[in-house]
């Protein structure tokens, strides 16, 4: 398992970036924040501990926030790894991380900070509270103290990360979401060399295996990078989707997409501009069709009847989707 975390102060868009880095990276995204959340919505004996202190007015203490952390490792076996963000936040809880990943045999693989100057995160924070209406925020004392604690906690951080070797640095001024996104998978590029110098053989072993990973997923789905080397800018993957499986409908803009079906029965489904089916393609079974080319800015998606791995190939470096390339 690989363990990352994401640094930040406010406003820097470290939730922004976490969403694309995740779905690249195949992590589990840990917003200490949602995670909390979650185990109260659960009705976990930790989701109860924490209801109970908030409710009495009291901070969550440590050794439930990491009970919750440690649970959700535990509980996510077939990820690549995991993506912590709003933890640690004081140098005794990055202590306490080392010794719950020495336990497991495993050890914080690289901390990567978005760093944006205090004017910025001031600007941001004041623009973030004027959309969701949170008066709070945009006061000018509570944003000086924000930036102060942030500092004070994050500061010690960055030095006992540094001398173990293991902080990256990433400028969140250096353009828009999309510069300081590429400025992001550059340092990931650097830090994860598992596509060199590997050889695959598309063979039912890889199948069964990647179709093995799928079912255990949440997610119903798993992908399988078949590039030798990140230096590849094309995209050819295996993609695996089980029945229940929802794939927006969406388009790619900047190339088609070629697809090939492998095992299973899914369609490929056409839209037009306003969502209205067009042409539905039978592939798998019977039909006698294995593959379909996707022109591009095709309005598309798949539904699929049985277990279906399908080879996808397209030009191009992977970006996430934007919302205007999904209906």
């Amino acid at each position: 398992m690989k363990y990352y975390i994401l640094f930040g102060p406010p406003g820097a868009g470290k939730g922004t970036q976490a969403g694309a880095i995740s779905e690249k990276y195949n992590l589990k995204h840990i917003s200490t924040g949602e995670m909390l959340r979650n185990e109260i919505a659960a009705g976990t004996e930790l989701g109860k501990q924490a209801k109970e202190l908030i409710d009495a007015g009291n901070l969550v203490p440590d050794s439930v926030v990491e009970g919750m952390i440690e649970s959700t490792f535990n509980n996510n076996k077939n990820v690549a790894g995991f993506l912590l963000d709003g933890f640690p936040r004081t140098l005794g809880q990055a202590v306490d991380l080392d010794e719950m990943l020495a336990r497991r045999g495993e050890k914080v693989n690289a901390v990567i900070s978005i760093m944006i100057k205090d004017e910025t995160i001031k600007q941001r924070i004041q623009h973030r509270a004027e959309i969701e209406g949170r008066a709070d925020d945009a006061n000018e004392e509570t944003i000086k103290n924000r930036i102060a604690t942030y500092h004070k906690q994050t500061e010690p951080l960055i030095t006992y990360y540094k001398n173990a070797g293991k902080y990256q640095e990433v400028d969140g001024e250096c353009g828009g979401i999309e510069d300081v996104r590429k400025a992001m998978f550059r340092v990931f590029k650097g830090i994860d060399r598992k596509f060199m110098e590997r050889q695959v053989v598309l063979d039912d072993s890889l199948l069964d295996k990647v179709q093995m990973l799928a079912q255990e997923s949440p997610r119903l789905r798993m992908n399988y990078d078949l590039r030798n080397s990140e230096d590849d800018q094309s995209q050819r993957m295996l993609n695996v989707m089980l029945p229940g499986t929802h794939t927006t409908i969406h388009k790619h803009n900047l190339s088609s997409e070629t697809v090939m079906l492998m095992r299973g029965k899914m369609d490929t489904v056409f839209y037009n501009n306003k969502g209205v089916e067009m042409q539905r393609i039978h592939m798998g079974g019977d039909t006698g069709v294995f593959g379909v080319n996707i022109p591009k800015g095709q309005w598309h998606t798949f539904e699929v009847y049985d277990l279906s791995i399908i080879f996808m190939a397209q030009d191009g470096p992977w970006s996430p989707l934007s919302k205007e390339n999904m209906l």
